[in-house]
């Protein structure tokens, strides 16, 4: 049986220069995302001047970190082309996980490319 990711979620779609989410916002039901078709900026501000961004493209998830930390949001996503997404609540991601080990596997290397990225600024503004 072929794994369809659209029965877990929720589909969207943004045009360019959507705020998907914003920083310090709460994180909602719709939470966590895989990028179907387009471009998505995460953007972590460290300072006013000091800023990452976090290129997304067809195929990654992005909104995790939230999710498992259980804070408000700490980065920016913004729609840099035109983006359609499956939106998850934390329940519905977990039950797609467990459907499918590729996509659970996918999800780690996303979010450990980031946090290994925000380690990695921080210890050159420190």
């Amino acid at each position: 049986m072929a794994f369809n990711i659209t029965e877990f979620g929720r589909p969207a779609s943004y045009q360019p220069g959507d705020n998907i989410y914003e920083a310090d916002q709460l994180v909602g039901s719709t939470a966590i995302y895989f990028i179907l078709d387009g471009e998505v900026d995460i953007i972590k501000k460290y300072t006013p001047l000091q800023k990452e961004i976090f290129p997304h493209k067809k195929g990654d998830i992005f909104g995790m970190l939230e999710v498992y930390t259980g804070g408000p949001r700490v980065t920016d996503a913004i729609a840099t082309s035109m983006v359609q997404v499956v939106g998850f609540n934390r329940a519905d991601f977990e039950k797609a996980m467990i459907a499918n080990l590729g996509f659970a596997v996918l999800g780690i290397r996303v979010l450990s490319r980031m946090l290994r990225q925000m380690n990695d600024t921080i210890k050159k503004i420190g």
